[in-house]
């Protein structure tokens, strides 16, 4: 954490966009090269993703929501298009990594490292390669589009500071991680975001909205996915994998201008949505890693939430069963 916390520091002073995310990444990336490997990666990204739920659990009004519910069409079909081009990309892929197109296709398509990794462990596909090949997209997309959504004068969401905060929030987090951590020995589908969005959209509509989280609350969690994701850069396993790793960023480059510029830039022609939020909501990269970097930017991270979740909930609900069923 001291590593992470210098680095976000660092790439503050340097006025970087999203410089608690990046700098976090870098610091605990070093850190895991030079020192060796940390544990409680997996936990301060659980905690991390619980703050960022809540936190826009707290900004679904009923505005919000009917906004969600005008573009969920939208949503799908994006989630569709991101999934059909990850496995076009698939094919020429795994030629150029060597590896077979079973592994290929699961290192291609926009879902979450763990469920990809897991599914491949089970249909006995290179479980290595795929992590290999989700962590290096993630990794891109976090640390490519924050840079350039931050060098276009994004507006700026105040966040309130600890002292004026409404304790309320504390119900939410709470409750969320209770709830997430049941639902996860159920095998839902990433409940450290889902359920204190889920319980904030209840108490919506039983109490009004949710307190907001306080501003060093939020600088917390984006420390801890930074940190989180830096751990999973790891040169040694890349060095490894060498024909994986470059041909795993060559496709991860092709599907983040894909979806994060045509598809974004299609899709706000079409609804008249901000095509900066787009750009994060249509962009291959983790929940909550995504939802994190709107909240820093002061865009839309509900909107975010929404569609992201959308492509998450179609690729990892639905793609194993495809898969089982016609590559095994």
């Amino acid at each position: 954490m001291a590593a992470s916390v210098a680095g976000a520091e660092a790439f503050r002073l340097l006025d970087v966009p999203l410089a608690l995310i990046l700098g976090s990444l870098v610091g605990a990336a070093l850190f895991a090269n030079l020192v060796g490997p940390f544990a409680g990666a997996a936990i301060l990204r659980r905690v991390g993703q619980l703050v960022v739920g809540t936190a826009v659990g707290a900004l679904l009004t009923g505005d919000v929501l009917g906004i969600l519910g005008a573009n969920i069409l939208l949503m799908v079909a994006l989630a569709l298009a991101a999934n059909l081009l990850g496995l076009l990309i698939a094919f020429p892929m795994g030629r150029l990594a060597g590896i077979d197109r079973l592994t290929a296709v699961l290192s291609c398509l926009p879902a979450g490292m763990a469920e990809m990794s897991s599914l491949a462990r089970e249909v006995g596909a290179d479980e290595t390669a795929v992590a290999v090949a989700h962590s290096l997209r993630v990794i891109l997309v976090v640390v490519s589009l924050p840079l350039l959504l931050g060098s276009l004068d994004a507006p700026e969401a105040r966040a309130p500071e600890l002292w004026e905060a409404d304790p309320g929030f504390l119900v939410v987090l709470v409750a969320g991680g209770l709830l997430a951590a049941a639902a996860r020995r159920l095998g839902a589908l990433n409940p450290w975001v889902i359920a204190p969005m889920a319980l904030g959209l209840l108490h919506a509509g039983l109490n009004g909205p949710v307190p907001a989280v306080p501003g060093p609350l939020l600088w917390f969690a984006e420390i801890a996915i930074g940190a989180s994701l830096g751990a999973r850069f790891q040169v040694d396993r890349l060095a490894r994998l060498p024909r994986v790793a470059a041909a795993s960023l060559l496709a991860a480059v092709v599907l983040i201008a894909a979806m994060a510029g045509g598809a974004a830039s299609l899709a706000a022609a079409v609804s008249g949505l901000d095509w900066r939020t787009l750009v994060l909501a249509a962009a291959p990269g983790g929940l909550g890693e995504m939802i994190a970097s709107a909240k820093a930017l002061g865009l839309g991270a509900s909107l975010v939430a929404g569609f992201q979740f959308v492509r998450s909930a179609l690729t990892n609900l639905v793609a194993p069963a495809l898969i089982k069923r016609w590559m095994t």
